[in-house]
């Protein structure tokens, strides 16, 4: 079977980069029956949790060759691949003490009762080469945030830097996808933190990963940042891809361990992003006389602040900067695709959207959901004033899959796609 899909999609492969989709093509819709393949989609399903970039750019393809899905077929398949998932992956439980992904193994700190329909709260500790624990992380952040569920956990390895590294990025991502699979948790409400080095990690995740948090609180640490004669500027992708999440983080001039410079780089760089008129959510404390420690009130004020918020999972209006240094693939920002340089900005008013970018716009993508737009009508996709697509766009197997398999979401998921770039 795996023989004949290589032969099958080969074509479509040059035709079609991994981590995008097909224009919609000009010839009437041909819809899958559901029935023809059964057998294959089932296997392609199961095997694409599990395959390299370039297997599931192949799977993709294959399903898409058997036609668009039909609308009343979208949530049936969509169930069955969160169901697939939840049983495939690994689960936690409340005697859980360690967590395994790939290569790597963390020891886990845990409180709180994982209630219905409730809040997670991942908590990344301090340290560097050598040192750092989760229970301490547990002991700052464990009581202010109630009956919160919140996951403390120790790094896999305790290098420097240790949460900006992309592997035990990708465990972290994993770690609350499990919690995600074994908790009934509100993905809506889901919170990032950490101090010193787990506020450097937390800026790190959480702008990468914005669109899976509803709040991020990166506290005494920094974001990339570069020196030159302009001064302390802050990296590509940190701070931008935070317009619809909100972020509250502290910095005390007199900190011998960790300077302030960068998270005075980030106050500046929010401070100039809304300047250029966009409307970020964010706060930042400065202190001159609590060194590397907490504030006097402690971070219990901060805690309020976060449960205060709640992720909109379908903006619409959308910033999206990836990162330059080496990172874990990064292709889609909520319902904005891109796999090239530079910002790029996605604005959605009734049935059109508008997208915009000075950058090279390689891969641009547009995912749609209902909550976006009329997809039973036809919808207009402009890139720098130009138009890309005007008319009814379908469903795809291969999109479903590939947005549910990566995120785990169940309310931030889209089974619709274009690729206008």
């Amino acid at each position: 079977m795996r023989l004949a899909l290589r032969l099958t999609t080969a074509l479509l492969l040059l035709a079609t980069p991994a981590g995008v989709w097909a224009r919609e093509p000009a010839a009437a819709p041909t819809f899958w029956n559901g029935r023809d393949q059964a057998k294959e989609v089932a296997a392609w399903t199961l095997e694409y949790f599990d395959a390299d970039a370039e297997r599931r750019a192949e799977i993709r393809a294959a399903l898409d060759e058997l036609g668009y899905l039909k609308p009343t077929d979208v949530k049936k398949h969509a169930k069955s691949i969160f169901k697939k998932a939840k049983k495939r992956g690994p689960k936690l439980d409340k005697k859980s003490k360690t967590f395994t992904h790939g290569k790597l193994t963390g020891k886990l700190h845990m409180q709180g009762r994982g209630r219905k329909g409730g809040v997670l709260v991942i908590a990344l500790h301090g340290g560097g080469q050598g040192v750092g624990d989760g229970a301490n992380a547990l002991s700052k952040w464990g009581s202010v945030f109630g009956k919160a569920l919140v996951i403390a956990p120790t790094a896999p390895e305790l290098r420097a830097t240790a949460w900006n590294q992309p592997d035990i990025e990708a465990w972290v991502l994993a770690l609350i996808d499990a919690a995600k699979r074994s908790f009934d948790i509100d993905t809506n409400r889901i919170y990032l933190v950490g101090h010193s080095m787990g506020g450097f990690g937390t800026w790190s995740v959480g702008c990468r990963h914005a669109d899976r948090f509803a709040g991020l609180s990166p506290c005494a640490g920094g974001v990339f940042v570069m020196r030159s004669s302009a001064g302390v500027q802050v990296g590509p992708g940190w701070v931008t891809n935070l317009l619809n999440t909100p972020i509250r983080f502290f910095h005390s001039t007199d900190d011998k361990q960790v300077g302030p410079a960068a998270d005075q780089a980030a106050a500046r760089a929010l401070e100039a992003l809304e300047a250029e008129g966009y409307d970020y959510d964010w706060v930042y404390d400065e202190y001159d006389d609590i060194g590397h420690g907490l504030p006097k009130k402690g971070l219990k004020p901060i805690a309020e602040w976060l449960l205060e918020r709640k992720r909109n999972p379908h903006p619409k209006h959308v910033l999206f900067e990836p990162m330059r240094q080496p990172r874990l693939p990064k292709d889609r920002l909520f319902w904005l695709g891109h796999t090239g340089q530079g910002r790029v900005e996605g604005k959605i008013e009734g049935q059109q959207v508008k997208v915009t970018t000075k950058a090279y716009a390689k891969g641009v993508t547009v995912y749609l959901a209902p909550e976006l737009v009329d997809l039973k009508k036809p919808v207009q996709i402009e890139l720098n004033g130009k138009e890309r697509h005007n008319g009814v766009v379908h469903a795809r197997l291969s999109v479903l899959l590939h947005t549910i398999v990566t995120a785990e979401d169940p309310k931030q998921w889209y089974a619709h796609a274009v690729e206008i770039e």
